[in-house]
């Protein structure tokens, strides 16, 4: 029951940071500001860039969640993607409901004045975000969860390995191109503290859960947009996702984006 309702929750939060995307990039299309329109503008267009690339995010990281949701339901599932499914739920949860809120605050502020004023709807956005990181779990409960889950069946070590496999797939795909070299110092630096579980000090290990929790779920996220674009790339010779996943990785696994991610991200 857990796993449908923690899912449903991050659902709703990957379509309103979709919906708040849309709303705010047809109002970019339509407000003019020093006699562009808002979508011409280079800072504005880094904004709404930013704002699409934390959307697909959510939406790649629910869609492998109904995935392995799926395959368990229906007994297809291996063992190792038992536990991994143990572990994801509860990071793409509070993951997704977390971001969903920034992100519709930050929509809010696309609008400019009409943002906050209620006769418009947009701040109703706001006000919907913030019950999912509330609603079946706090973020802080949640990443509790993930040590009982870790320590019962080891789960987290289970959802690296999925990681692990995630990227394996993109280095199988032709041509090269996807670089995933800091989703994978991310994903190293993960296993060895997981694996340093058993011998911390409980309290000191549950100051830094939450933290760990965010890492985990955003460097799943970069290897699940990796393989999407790696896909794109080797089977429609598109570019546009390539930009996406490595505007994410760089964005919140290390470094900055460069022009032409930028550049790539925003078509």
């Amino acid at each position: 029951m857990l796993n449908v309702t923690r899912l449903h929750n991050a659902v709703s939060s990957a379509a309103g940071m979709r919906r708040g995307l849309e709303l705010a990039a047809a109002y970019a299309g339509a407000r003019q500001a020093f006699g562009r329109p808002l979508a011409d503008l280079p800072l504005h267009k880094a904004t709404l860039a930013d704002l699409g690339v934390e959307a697909e995010a959510a939406f790649a990281l629910v869609s492998r969640g109904m995935e392995l949701m799926g395959r368990v339901e229906h007994g297809v599932a291996g063992e190792p993607e038992q536990r991994a499914l143990r572990a994801l739920v509860p990071t793409v949860k509070l993951l997704t409901a977390k971001d969903a809120v920034a992100h519709a605050s930050e929509v809010l502020e696309a609008f400019g004045g009409a943002g906050y004023i209620e006769d418009t709807g947009i701040p109703r956005l706001l006000r919907d975000a913030q019950v999912l990181p509330i609603w079946e779990g706090t973020t802080n409960v949640l990443s509790l969860d993930l040590l009982r889950a870790e320590s019962r069946e080891e789960a987290v070590t289970a959802l690296l390995g999925d990681l692990a496999e995630q990227l394996a797939a993109v280095r199988a795909l032709p041509p090269p191109g996807v670089h995933t070299d800091l989703v994978e110092r991310s994903r190293a630096a993960l296993l060895e503290r997981v694996r340093a579980w058993p011998d911390s000090d409980g309290d000191a290990l549950q100051e830094q859960l939450r933290e760990l929790a965010f890492r985990l779920g955003r460097t799943y996220a970069a290897a699940l947009l990796a393989r999407h674009a790696a896909h794109r790339r080797a089977r429609h010779g598109d570019d546009r996702a390539a930009g996406v996943a490595q505007r994410y990785a760089e964005r919140w696994l290390g470094g900055s984006p460069s022009p032409a991610l930028l550049t790539a991200a925003q078509r």
